[in-house]
């Protein structure tokens, strides 16, 4: 650390973001680790503080009815540290120079001949909004966006002109301004905006506890009448376009995910980007299986034999498209031979591997596929069916009422892996949503945790029916399941159910 008298030092005016640790700028969690001395505010998240390791921490917040450090008192303290040569940063929530007295101290420190380097954040100004997926402009709705602080007349500062504010258009954003929102409500409605207009008033953005309610603009402040601040409020047509679905208080959820490890990434990131805390859980493991069989459905493949080739999920293509690349074949081996498909991303992975898909059915079934194929004259055609050595019946059996001649290959074997000591351990401690992608995931959670929780307090939501049907019959609840039986379905199935759960057990986020 620094001490050289007589060294004055850079000041540093850094802003944290609005409250995720993980939303601070690159520039600003360098000054951090860098800092000799930190002042920091009252709402900063503790991890940010974490990062200035080593260095003199001081609480400079300001307490609404409590213990205040005033403005002279932090300015003080940054010229006295600086001249003693130590590394000063200030750390204040969300965009210092957005009602944060960012500028004010500038001056203050310029004028008395203290350099200062300003690093800006992420204002709650616009994240406030973003984290409950309402975008503060939208071509759709507002070309302009007003930001007001509802702590008006603070100190020197003008009053606020609510007749210019609610005649601006677009949308209006007020901070600070939750105490005595009645009356700004009201001062808005007599300037000429509608009582109707939607709005939202969002509680803790960016943080485990935050939450948010969607009311017309003059029933906002009796339906959130519980909120306490910090609160943002967002008022206009664009809190209509919002997307809660896939963001109401996701954040600080455990979630756990069981797909295959190999398989798992995509789940993790989307639920990752959600600011769920994500614990992974293989249930099930993928086996190739080479066989003779398989060996002999390639060849009449190769031939020209098949008429229809049936994929019914992404580890089929994958194994039946590793199996003709080791005999030398490619894309051209289905150029006369319809491709169907269950689910999109089924259908997504045989078109990156160059195989168009003839037919994929609206529904991700299995009776789905054999409705749309029996729509057509199956008698004497032949049928590759390429999947996992545990597939039902159900479809072959269709197929073959349908006078198809069918043949069932055998690609992979689904397995359960064995036991991730940490991640059941997590389970057992308690998580918020278990996320199923198939009745394998489902036994495969069963064998591997069923003696060690009580499956019923696991709430489970699945990425289709089938999936839900198989995890009821194994005794496990279904709190959701997909409207659409993809990923993005799960993730947004996710997202729906704990919009429905008040803010998670633990107060604070755990950082990724």
């Amino acid at each position: 650390m620094s001490d050289i008298p007589g060294d004055v030092r850079t000041v540093y005016l850094v802003g944290a973001g609005p409250g995720d640790p993980r939303l601070i700028t690159l520039a600003g969690a360098e000054a951090i680790r860098e800092a000799d001395v930190l002042l920091h505010d009252r709402l900063v998240a503790r991890d940010l503080v974490k990062l200035a390791d080593g260095a003199e921490v001081i609480d400079v917040g300001k307490t609404p009815d409590g213990p205040t450090t005033t403005q002279e008192q932090i300015i003080e303290l940054m010229i006295e540290r600086s001249r003693r040569g130590q590394r000063v940063v200030r750390l204040k929530g969300g965009d210092p120079f957005i009602f944060g007295r960012g500028g004010e101290e500038a001056t203050a420190l310029a004028a008395a001949g203290i350099p200062v380097q300003l690093v800006p954040g992420v204002s709650s100004a616009h994240a406030a909004g973003a984290a409950f997926g309402i975008p503060v402009t939208d071509r759709r709705a507002a070309s302009a966006v007003t930001v007001v602080t509802g702590s008006e007349g603070d100190g020197d500062a003008p009053p606020v002109d609510w007749e210019a504010v609610a005649q601006a258009g677009g949308t209006i954003v007020v901070m600070m301004g939750w105490r005595n929102f009645d009356a700004i409500a009201r001062r808005l409605v007599e300037a000429g905006l509608p009582a109707k207009a939607p709005a939202a008033a969002i509680e803790q953005a960016w943080t485990s506890s935050q939450r948010a309610v969607f009311a017309p603009l003059g029933e906002l402040r009796t339906r959130a009448a519980d909120m306490e601040p910090p609160v943002t409020v967002v008022i206009g047509a664009v809190t209509s376009l919002a997307t809660p679905e896939v963001s109401w208080s996701t954040m600080g959820r455990r979630v756990v995910v069981t797909r295959a490890a190999a398989q798992a990434d995509s789940l993790v990131q989307r639920l990752g980007a959600l600011n769920a805390h994500v614990v992974r859980l293989p249930t099930i493991e993928i086996k190739p299986i080479d066989s003779e069989h398989v060996n002999e459905a390639i060849r009449r493949l190769a031939e020209g034999r098949y008429d229809i080739v049936g994929l019914t999920s992404v580890n089929g293509v994958t194994r039946l498209w590793n199996a003709m690349r080791r005999r030398g074949l490619d894309s051209r081996a289905l150029a006369n031979t319809r491709v169907a498909a269950i689910g999109s991303e089924t259908s997504r992975a045989l078109a990156e591997r160059g195989i168009t898909t003839d037919v994929v059915p609206t529904v991700f079934t299995s009776d789905a596929l054999a409705e749309a194929l029996t729509q057509q004259d199956l008698r004497g055609k032949r049928v590759l069916l390429a999947r996992a050595a545990q597939a039902g019946r159900q479809l072959s059996d269709r197929l073959r009422n349908a006078g198809a001649e069918v043949d069932e290959v055998a690609l992979y074997d689904i397995v359960t892996p064995s036991v991730d000591a940490d991640a059941l351990a997590e389970l057992r401690r308690g998580v918020d949503v278990v996320t199923l992608t198939s009745p394998s995931t489902a036994r495969g959670l069963v064998e591997l945790a069923g003696d060690l929780v009580d499956l019923d307090s696991l709430h489970t939501v699945c990425i289709g029916p089938v999936t839900a049907e198989a995890a009821r019959q194994l005794g496990l609840r279904v709190v959701a399941t997909a409207e659409t039986h993809t990923i993005e379905g799960l993730v947004r199935a996710v997202g729906r159910y704990v919009a429905s759960l008040g803010p998670p057990d633990d107060p604070e986020l755990e950082p990724a």
